[in-house]
């Protein structure tokens, strides 16, 4: 019977300490460290806690003012929210551009950039030809306030400002034109 090739003793060794290092340095980043937060990149995808209040959140303008959400009631809105880095989000703005300029005064159109650099929030509107007002969601207040989970995910807000429809995920045209029609009656 033959015998089965032996490994030499280096290679074992070798092997054993790589095995232990990943295995320690996997214990480092996975350890508990309670001062540890995450960066402010970072979107919380699941809330903690109770979700805030929709008419006591803000938005923030370019030039820093801070507006209540409950200032775009009075007409439908549509509420985007988006951000540079986000490559679904820049391939839906120009369909949200479009419908928005079919629709002229019938619904607003609201951009809000989330966890974003203002430059850069700026740099992407202008680059995608949006014309719909456009601010920061400088912490995903909003979005988690209004049940935003992704980049890309639109709201649709009756004229009272109670929120009718959330939709997760990059939209075409067609799809927010019938979103519009099935939740608001809102045709072009």
């Amino acid at each position: 019977m033959a015998e089965s090739p032996r490994l030499p003793w280096r290679l074992v060794a070798l092997s054993t300490l790589l095995a232990l290092g990943a295995a320690t340095g996997t214990y480092v980043v996975l350890a508990d460290d309670d001062d540890a937060s995450p960066p402010p990149s970072t979107v919380a995808l699941t809330p903690e806690g109770d979700l805030p209040d929709p008419d006591e959140v803000t938005f923030t303008t370019y030039e820093g003012e801070a507006v209540g959400l409950a200032t775009l009631r009075g007409e439908p809105t549509v509420l985007n929210f988006f951000a540079s880095y986000c490559t679904p989000c820049v391939k839906e703005m120009p369909a949200l551009e479009e419908v928005h300029q079919d629709l002229g005064d019938e619904v607003t159109f609201v951009g809000l950039a989330v966890v974003d650099r203002p430059e850069d929030a700026q740099a992407l509107v202008e680059r995608t030809g949006v014309t719909y007002q456009t601010a920061l969601d400088r912490d995903s207040e909003v979005m988690t306030a209004l049940g935003g989970s992704v980049l890309p995910t639109t709201v649709l807000l009756d004229a009272d400002g109670e929120v009718v429809a959330t939709h997760n995920g990059e939209l075409d045209a067609d799809e927010l034109r019938q979103l519009l029609a099935d939740e608001l009656g809102i045709t072009s």
